[in-house]
């Protein structure tokens, strides 16, 4: 049995042979400064949940999985609260999670590539490997991987997370903490992918089910006064499991072809005397517990699919793919499987309130079926079926509110008298938009611009969407994309690849694969320029624009960079085609005279913008200087005052040039905290922190999809944020109304690395400072 801890934050101080140690985000021989800069998670647009068991509502509160964090809203009125409860791969737990080898309930660390049955993870160090100083970067293993599944226990205190990939750990959170970074148990038994987690009624049992290839379901007993957990019992379960759910103090799982009911029985309770005297005459550790496990009956459902289950109280329904509502017939000698009614459509999520069942379809369809009659064996207990816009993955019911996710990955929160898919009802009282399909980048906007957005982000289906900074959607617009013999011998579509605003707002360039740009009024929609810019892929868009001039310009995969200006008329029109020796990996326009490029032959170049003096539509650009690069670039950024460049490279540093001269200034490494690993920066932008006047350079790095803090002057490591398991394809650096700098970088799917659980969310973060010493 675990001991015990204090509830509040403080621990009290211990001896040295204490199990508990002093937890602490940082090593003491680096301690964080009190103002000093961080990156801190403040918004998630977007979800992953694909199913029933990444979605899960207790009370006035639900979560959903997004990424590598799970969100927990609270709802009051008609407003709502985002937590975020997410633990690094090398984060220390509260308690360890008792087996049948291992009883202790002191910290471990993350496992390593053993078997996970009956393993004990190495306690090298107290600190995490973040926070040693002497830390090493993770290995391809250990780094952050997607949280798949949750639950939320009954007596709402407590919410299991399980996580996917090699080694994958079912993580249990305090839903006291306002968020959370460090579990208060950890369970490494499975080997591989945790498919789903359950809390029994009373929150007594914790049920975590292994993937088919794991091959593992375990029971756990959870301390109801610290929430530590102890494994109970244990079986093999081989099948594909789509959902798992309680019906009292039996288990059911149910998938492909399978249903199956499991008995967690929980033997007489051992004196502590007979305890003690058993222990002295027979030191062996336990043996391993079963646990029993019957197949429901499924008769002419032998060949279905089971998506979904509901338990109220003894009161079962399970659903098909197929359509099929089925209920169970339970006579004390066979358990099996009754189908009472078809809805005619695949039936993805099922939520049982107030004797009515709601059920939802994957292509939006949302039925009422009264619960009564279908437990008597009426095939007519549908009461109504409305049609929506999207599917539905997931449903469930607050307090006071229905929450619904769709496969627009849009959250949204509607009224109790309100059926979704009604049109003669009004909208969801709380909408959450999700980002929909697989976006390609993310822009930031001009502080004042008409459309009130902060940035905008594009998928490669021409879908661009102006987000304002609490994550609602402002503005949608779609740019047509030409689709007509698009390497249609290799089956390749046409995509938008970059897109850019203008200083103003009221102009968005966008360009695709075929080389084709386009210049559009945000106000009209009218376009203002379709021109075929390069015979490949653009890969990136700059614009400069005053009130005397406008300037753009395009690179591309064609070893091109096209320039536009707009004229006297107010056309827009093309003036020159730079041509460089390899292909250009970014161009930038910091002023109305001058250009900039870098290409992966390893050097930059200048260019100065001249114009007659009686003529001035008559502009070119001629070559001012070629600075040598050290490694081929991955990004570049302007200073504040135009004066300096910074360019991070392949080689994962960066470096800082005087523009004027083409000096090198400096050189770093884009090491970590540790200062031992290192990693390349892209999409690069440049800041400056007005409480301490400090300039900053902030990145993303695939490497450990973290986002990056680096001192612009010293190149010293400040702070990394994380929570994305895709490419980060973006950041966006936007200035807040209170004086703080907020991050929106983007995570989405990436052309080379197509996956079938494409992450697709917007994780936004906040610059600040900490107002005291952090520490644990």
């Amino acid at each position: 049995m675990a001991v015990a801890t204090p509830t509040h934050n403080r621990l009290k101080l211990t001896p040295a042979n204490s199990p508990f140690l002093n937890r602490q985000t940082r090593s003491p021989l680096r301690p964080r400064l009190s103002h000093e800069p961080r990156l801190a998670l403040k918004r998630v647009i977007g979800t992953t949940c694909t199913s029933p068991t990444g979605f899960d509502t207790v009370n006035s509160s639900f979560a959903y999985v997004a990424g590598a964090a799970v969100v927990v809203v609270d709802v009051c009125g008609d407003q709502y609260l985002q937590r975020f409860y997410r633990a690094r791969p090398t984060t220390l737990p509260i308690y360890q999670a008792a087996t049948f080898q291992n009883n202790s309930s002191t910290p471990v660390g993350t496992p390593k590539a053993n078997d996970s049955r009956g393993r004990v993870a190495a306690r090298d160090s107290p600190y995490s490997d973040w926070d040693s100083p002497s830390s090493k970067t993770w290995t391809s293993r250990e780094r952050v991987k997607a949280a798949t599944c949750l639950a939320l226990s009954r007596d709402g205190k407590y919410l299991a997370v399980g996580e996917t990939g090699y080694a994958p750990r079912v993580l249990i959170f305090n839903l006291h903490d306002a968020s959370s970074d460090v579990p208060l148990v950890s369970i490494n038994e499975h080997a591989f992918g945790v498919k789903a987690v359950a809390w029994s009624a009373d929150s007594r049992w914790l049920a975590t089910l292994g993937a088919a290839n794991d091959g593992f379901l375990y029971v756990w007993r959870i301390d109801p006064r610290t929430g530590a957990a102890k494994l109970f019992q244990q079986n093999r379960c081989t099948s594909h499991i789509r959902d798992m759910v309680w019906l009292g103090n039996s288990l059911l799982t149910l998938g492909l072809r399978h249903v199956k009911m499991w008995k967690v029985e929980e033997g007489p309770a051992i004196s502590p005397t007979k305890q003690r005297f058993m222990s002295e005459s027979a030191p062996t550790p336990p043996s391993q517990r079963t646990l029993p496990g019957r197949n429901v009956l499924l008769g002419g459902l032998l060949e279905s699919t089971f998506s979904c289950a509901c338990v109220d109280k003894n009161r079962l329904i399970i659903c098909t793919e197929s359509g099929d509502v089925c209920i169970l017939d339970d006579d004390d000698k066979q358990m099996k499987l009754v189908k009472v009614l078809n809805l005619g459509y695949n039936i993805t999520s099922i939520i049982i309130r107030d004797n009515l069942a709601y059920i939802g379809g994957s292509q939006g369809q949302l039925s009422t079926v009264d619960v009564g009659g279908l437990m008597e064996g009426l095939a007519t207990s549908v009461l109504r079926t409305t049609q929506a816009t999207n599917g539905v993955l997931a449903i469930g019911f607050l307090t006071n509110k229905l929450v619904t996710i769709d496969s627009n990955q849009s959250i949204d929160i509607w009224n109790p008298d309100h059926f979704p898919g009604d049109e003669t009802e009004t909208e969801a009282s709380i909408p959450i938009p999700g980002v929909g399909e697989a976006v390609a980048g993310i822009q930031p906007l001009p502080k004042s611009n008409n459309i009130g957005a902060s940035f905008l982000t594009w998928s490669g289906s021409g879908k661009v969407t102006f987000w304002d900074v609490e994550g609602r959607v402002k503005l949608s617009m779609d740019i047509a994309l030409d689709t007509s013999d698009f390497d249609a011998e290799f089956g390749l579509a046409n995509q938008l690849t970059c897109a850019q605003v203008s200083a103003s707002g009221k102009l968005l360039a966008t360009a695709d694969r075929q080389g084709i740009l386009r210049l559009t009024d945000t106000e009209t929609k009218e376009c203002l320029l379709d021109t075929k810019a390069h015979s490949a892929d653009c890969l990136g868009i700059s614009m400069f624009e005053d009130e005397k001039s406008f300037l753009m310009a395009c690179c591309g995969r064609d070893r091109t960079t096209q320039l536009f200006h707009r004229a006297s008329d107010g056309r827009i029109e093309h003036f020159q085609t730079l041509e460089f020796n390899a292909k250009v990996v970014q161009v930038l326009i910091p002023s109305d005279d001058r250009v900039v490029t870098c290409s992966t032959d390893r050097t930059m170049q200048v260019h100065d913008i001249v114009c007659k003096m009686d003529d001035p539509d008559t502009i070119a650009a001629i070559p001012a200087r070629i600075i040598p690069l050290k490694v081929s670039p991955s990004s570049m950024a302007m200073s504040q005052d135009g004066k300096n460049i910074f360019v991070s490279y392949l080689d994962r540093s960066f470096s800082q040039f005087d523009l004027a001269t083409g000096r090198q200034i400096a050189n770093f490494k884009c090491l970590d905290e540790g200062g031992v690993e290192t990693a390349v920066l892209d999409s690069l932008c440049f800041g400056n922190w007005e409480p301490k006047d400090q300039d900053f350079l902030l990145g993303c790095s695939n490497t450990d999809k973290s986002i990056r803090l680096y001192d612009a002057n010293s190149g010293s490591f400040l702070d990394r944020e994380w929570g994305h398991t895709e490419a980060i394809n973006g950041v966006a650096l936007i200035d807040g109304e209170d004086g703080s700098r907020r991050v929106r970088p983007f995570t989405s799917e990436r052309r080379a690395n197509r996956t079938p659980n494409v992450e697709k969310s917007i994780i936004k973060g906040r610059f600040g400072r900490i107002s005291k010493t952090s520490a644990r």
